[in-house]
């Protein structure tokens, strides 16, 4: 449909635009931490995401496991009663879960690497993944940790600091760091500082590790929308 009230309206450019980009297989793309735009050869595009996968070893799966899965988060509640009551149950459980969803950034530095962030938010495990989370930052009373809003909020923070020529300001950055994180690890740095803070009661302790164990093996993201396509990390 043609707009015949303007040449130049808004709608009619952004349709041309569009069509552009389909006859030569452009892609729009977000630029993280940013609100612009990057248009992109959708192959290099795919290129880079090809990359990244293959650089972090994900392996692609003969099927979508979300149904699996979704039985599996739903067994785990239940036997961790320590941690929820029956009421609370079909709170924890997304109705209709999906396998989460790869989405692409594009990064301000040479030649435009990819930041992959996965949409969990209709993954079995979101919701009590969520539930969880604020029951153990409940429990765990770490010191020395710090939360900011924003990149404002540390400028601010640093005025207020008295620097002399013996101090150094550093910043460290992990790449790929959520596919880098042993599992493992994570549950037994768990299970250290639960047992530290929350000994009184070791039976929580335990269902709080075993649907934890449950919920990060659920490591899986859909690609192109494609069954065939469904990844594992």
């Amino acid at each position: 449909m043609t707009c015949t009230a303007c040449k130049y309206c808004l709608q009619c450019s952004i349709s041309k635009i569009k069509k552009i980009m389909e006859n030569n297989d452009l892609a729009l793309v977000n630029v993280d931490k940013s609100k612009a735009m990057v248009i992109i050869d959708k192959n290099k595009l795919k290129e880079k995401i090809n990359n990244f996968i293959k650089e972090n070893h994900i392996n692609m799966l003969n099927k979508d496991p979300t149904e699996v899965y979704q039985k599996q988060i739903h067994q785990a509640i239940q036997k961790c009663n320590t941690l929820t009551d029956k009421q609370t149950h079909r709170y924890l459980l997304n109705i209709k879960p999906m396998a989460p969803k790869l989405n692409v950034y594009l990064k301000h530095k040479d030649n435009l690497p990819i930041r992959p962030v996965i949409n969990n938010i209709q993954a079995p495990s979101y919701k009590t993944a969520r539930y969880v989370n604020k029951r153990i930052q409940d429990l765990l009373k770490l010191l020395y940790t710090y939360h900011t809003q924003n990149s404002q909020e540390i400028a601010e923070e640093l005025l207020k600091l008295q620097i002399h020529e013996n101090i150094r300001i550093i910043t460290l950055d992990i790449k790929d760091m959520y596919v880098s994180l042993p599992i493992p690890g994570i549950l037994l740095t768990t299970s250290f500082w639960l047992n530290k803070h929350n000994n009184y009661n070791k039976q929580q302790n335990e269902h709080i590790l075993h649907i934890l164990n449950v919920i990060i093996r659920q490591n899986y993201f859909q690609y192109e929308v494609l069954p065939t396509k469904t990844r594992g990390l």
